[in-house]
């Protein structure tokens, strides 16, 4: 027997469909940006741990050989900009003279990575009182000195993607197009105030801006390193109007510069006023939304990034205005309104961009003497 029934079937409305779409819409909307949030939050951890690590094995550097490694491997104080552009700088008749290697590179054994390490030790002069002048062609002295990029076994070794290198908020392996090899500082005269160069690398012959290893790290070298200028620091925005103490730019130098040999007793303003390591993110073609990104910093040849251009221009259009602007020539981060820097005691901080801008300048040097504001 078959019973039947005419009770009503049951479903949803229309309305009450669109209802719960709405709602659930809604509590999508007020989720993810506490996902988001979270997520970044765990990003800044592991960028802030990364700088520890790297800040850690500079220090053990420091006591395994009584100093910090170079900033970086080249002709130094300069003063004049390196002609042509690059390959041909700073090679040119350099390229038996000095290797280029940079500070980060000197730090491979303290991360854990002696292999690569090993590589440079057996084809590079790693020394920053010794350079190749005056060697022989095709002798030791000519080819352990010769630029990294004309050794096939160090730009082998120097295509190692290392993590720590890395900050997980950005993505500097996407700037494909070029790449920033390292930034130099020169004054044309000794009584000049020193400029600030970022070198552009568009060569794809060896796809070096695929290939090589990026960084997101890089060692503060204050507001210009090392020139050997006598120049007192100018008003800004090319300066931190820190002249009228008596103060000159190379005071304000940082702990990594061209063949530096920093030691800790050096550093005058205490380990815990002076920054040692900052974030880097490379270059944009529209730095104001830090869209179309064109470049980022090789780990091989990473020279130390400078503070000159940290200071903001009020008076201009250029990018320099916003010191909040991600440019090659800044510390500069993805993580919105600051920038990771880690200080010579190793503690790591989120600096705003929007400190009091001579604090850039003051905190960078190791000995100008300032424990406070210049009025």
């Amino acid at each position: 027997m078959r019973v039947t029934t005419n009770w009503p079937k049951r479903g949803f409305t229309l309305v009450e469909l669109l209802v719960v779409i709405a709602i659930i819409g809604v509590l999508v909307g007020l989720l993810l940006p506490a996902v988001q949030a979270a997520r970044e939050a765990a990003r800044r951890m592991s960028c802030t741990n990364n700088l520890r690590q790297v800040g850690l094995a500079a220090l053990n550097f420091e006591t395994a050989n009584k100093r910090f490694p170079p900033g970086i491997l080249l002709p130094g104080p300069q003063r004049t900009p390196f002609p042509g552009a690059y390959p041909q700088t700073p090679e040119g008749v350099e390229t038996t003279r000095h290797s280029g290697v940079g500070h980060l590179a000197h730090l491979l054994p303290f991360l854990e990575l002696n292999q690569v390490w090993s590589v440079f030790q057996a084809n590079a002069n790693l020394n920053p009182d010794t350079n190749g002048v005056g060697a022989v062609p095709n002798s030791s002295q000519a080819l352990n000195n010769r630029f990294w990029r004309k050794n096939p076994a160090i730009f082998q070794a120097a295509q190692t993607k290392i993590s720590t290198l890395l900050c997980p908020s950005d993505v500097a392996e996407a700037a494909t197009t070029m790449s920033n090899p390292y930034t130099i500082a020169y004054a044309t005269a000794i009584t000049t105030p020193p400029q600030v160069v970022v070198l552009l690398d568009g060569n794809t012959d060896d796809n070096a801006h695929i290939l090589l290893g990026k960084t997101n790290y890089m060692g503060c070298s204050g507001r210009s390193g090392m020139t050997g200028s006598n120049a007192l620091d100018p008003s800004m925005p090319d300066g931190a109007d820190l002249g009228k103490q008596g103060i000159t730019c190379d005071d304000l130098r940082g702990v990594f510069f061209v063949r530096s040999k920093t030691t800790l007793p050096e550093i005058k303003d205490g380990a815990s006023n002076t920054f040692f390591f900052g974030e880097v993110t490379g270059g944009f073609r529209d730095p104001m939304t830090l869209s179309s990104r064109y470049s980022s910093f090789w780990w091989v040849s990473s020279s130390g990034q400078f503070l000159r251009y940290m200071v903001a221009d009020p008076t201009g259009p250029s990018w320099r205005r916003s010191p909040a602007v991600g440019h090659a020539a800044k510390f500069h981060s993805m993580h919105g309104s600051g920038v990771h820097m880690s200080y010579v005691d190793n503690s790591v901080r989120l600096m705003s961009y929007s400190i009091e801008p001579r604090l850039w300048y003051i905190l960078g040097g190791i000995k100008e003497g300032i424990n406070g504001f210049a009025e």
